[in-house]
C-alpha cells in the first residue's frame, strides 16, 4: 500500500482486523456486569419516560457479537420480550436473543428512527481520524502512513488542492483544529475529530423519541493543549499495547475529543463515568463473585482509569 492519510489506512486496517477477531481477544473493555446494570437502569428509565411504548427499541452500535446488549436485556425482564434488541456491527455473527445488523456508519439501520435507546460503548474511539503534525517551519501538515506504520509528513493544510488529492477537506480541518485542537510547537499533533462529530450526529439521528448515549475514552481542549500534545493514537494486540500499525493485525484507537462531539449536536450533555456510577451499589464482598464485582465497580470509578470515560447523552 502506498502512503495514505491515517484515516484511509486505519479504515482499511480496521475492516480486516474486525472481520476475524473480537474485542476480548485483545483488550479489556468496561462493558461488564456493573455497566450492564447501569445501562439496564438507563433503558428502564427511558421506557418509563415514554410510557412503555409497544415499539420500544434498544440499539447497541459497535456491539461486536451482541453479548453486552444481551446482558442488558437479561436485566430488563419487564420489557425483554416487548422491546426490539438490535446489535449493530461491521461483521456478522451475533449471540441468540438479539437482532443482528451488519452495518457501518453512515449506513441506514432498519426501523430507525426509533423510540428507545441507542447506545455505543468504546465505539467512537475506533472511528478513523486524520492526523496533523506541525513541522519545523510552523506549518500544519497531514501525516501519511504506510502499511508497516512508517510515517512521513504530507501536504500542508494551506495547500487545499494537495489535501483534496488525498481526500481531506483542508478548510474544514483547519477550522476544526482552530476551535478544538490548535498546535503550538513543532512535533505537536492533532487527531482531527470531524468523523467522530459526524458519527455522534448519526447516532442521535437514529432516535425519534428517547436517548442516545455514547460512552468512551475522552478528552477536552485544556487537556489536549497540555498533556496530550503528541496525541493518543495507539494499538492493541493480544492484550498488549503495541505500535498502531495499519496492517490489519492491530486494533487501532485514539481517544475522543468529546467536547467537539458535544458541540456538534445541540442539547448534548457531557458527564464522566466516575460521576455517573458514583451511586452504584457495591457488594459487601461476602463471596468470591461479590469480591470480583466490588473491584470491577471500583475500576469503573477510578479517575485516572475507566472513571475518566466520557458519557455523551442526547434526549428527544
Amino acid at each position: 500500500m502506498t502512503e495514505v492519510t491515517w484515516s484511509t489506512a486505519w479504515r482499511r486496517s480496521a475492516r480486516e482486523f474486525w472481520a476475524r477477531t473480537t474485542p476480548g481477544d485483545h483488550f479489556a473493555t468496561s462493558a461488564g456486569d456493573v455497566l450492564a446494570d447501569a445501562m439496564a437502569e438507563v433503558v428502564r428509565a427511558v421506557d418509563d419516560r415514554l410510557r412503555a411504548p409497544a415499539d420500544f427499541t434498544v440499539i447497541d452500535i459497535g456491539a461486536a457479537d451482541g453479548a453486552f446488549l444481551a446482558s442488558v436485556r437479561e436485566r430488563c425482564a419487564e420489557l425483554a420480550n416487548r422491546a426490539r434488541w438490535v446489535a449493530v456491527d461491521v461483521r456478522e455473527g451475533f449471540v441468540p436473543g438479539v437482532e443482528g445488523v451488519a452495518a457501518e456508519m453512515p449506513d441506514d439501520v432498519p426501523g430507525t428512527p426509533i423510540r428507545g435507546v441507542v447506545m455505543a460503548h468504546e465505539w467512537l474511539d475506533e472511528i478513523p481520524v486524520d492526523i496533523v503534525e506541525r513541522d519545523a517551519d510552523g506549518l500544519d501538515r497531514l501525516v501519511l502512513v504506510g502499511t508497516a506504520g512508517a510515517e512521513r509528513l504530507g501536504p500542508s493544510l494551506d495547500d487545499e488542492v494537495a489535501c483534496a488529492r488525498v481526500g481531506v477537506d483542508a478548510a474544514a480541518t483547519r477550522e476544526w483544529m482552530r476551535r478544538w485542537w490548535p498546535l503550538r510547537d513543532p512535533g505537536d499533533r492533532a487527531e482531527v475529530g470531524l468523523a467522530r462529530d459526524a458519527a455522534w450526529s448519526w447516532m442521535t439521528g437514529l432516535v425519534r423519541q428517547g436517548l442516545a448515549l455514547a460512552v468512551d475514552y475522552g478528552h477536552c481542549r485544556p487537556e489536549r493543549l497540555d498533556a496530550l500534545r503528541g496525541g493518543t493514537l495507539t494499538g492493541y494486540r493480544g492484550g498488549r499495547v503495541v505500535a498502531p500499525m495499519p496492517d490489519g493485525t492491530v486494533g487501532i484507537t485514539a481517544h475522543v475529543a468529546v467536547d467537539a462531539c458535544q458541540a456538534a449536536v445541540p442539547r448534548t450533555t457531557l458527564t464522566w463515568q466516575r460521576d455517573e456510577l458514583a451511586s452504584a451499589s457495591l457488594p459487601d464482598r461476602a463471596s468470591p463473585a461479590d469480591v470480583e464485582r466490588y473491584f470491577a465497580a471500583q475500576r469503573l470509578r477510578q479517575t485516572a482509569g475507566l472513571g475518566g470515560f466520557a458519557w455523551l447523552r442526547w434526549e428527544a
